[in-house]
């Protein structure tokens, strides 16, 4: 049996020589499944954040939504309403405006009558007519001016 021992393939040095290398191996495979687990975890807790913000602003876009829906209905009963006093006023305008209620009203009111026979006057119009516009056309001419200067003030 001695001799069996003396022709060992491998020394007992070499050996421990190779143990020390893989110990050094397996903590950087360590190390790297560390890194690698870190990272793993890091996208399996990002995906529900990212869909969590996803679902918060799809919600916050509802709300909003919900929002302008109920702006609008206010906006178009109010419209109903606006329409209807607008109608009303022209019905009332309507009635103002009708001569014979405007009528009714200068008599009732301002105590006008229509003129009798001997109130009425009628104006005649002479036939030369040349002469009449020459003077009337200067005579127009200063009343416009004069009424130009009347309507600044």
């Amino acid at each position: 049996m001695l001799v069996a021992k003396e022709l060992s393939y491998y020394p007992t040095e070499a050996l421990e020589v190779k143990e020390k290398p893989r110990k050094k191996t397996r903590r950087v495979q360590e190390k790297k499944k560390k890194k690698n687990n870190s990272l793993a975890k890091l996208t399996i807790m990002s995906i529900p954040m990212v869909i969590l913000g996803i679902a918060l602003s799809i919600l916050f876009r509802y709300a909003n939504i919900t929002a302008v829906r109920q702006e609008i209905t206010n906006l178009e009963r109010q419209k109903v309403e606006l329409e209807k006093v607008k109608l009303d006023l022209v019905a009332d305008l309507e009635g103002i405006k009708s001569s014979v209620k405007i009528a009714e009203e200068a008599v009732t009111k301002l105590g006008m009558n229509y003129p009798t026979e001997g109130q009425i006057v009628y104006v005649s119009i002479n036939e030369n007519k040349a002469e009449h516009v020459e003077k009337n056309s200067i005579g127009k001419q200063i009343r416009k001016v004069f009424s130009m200067v009347t309507n600044l003030f």
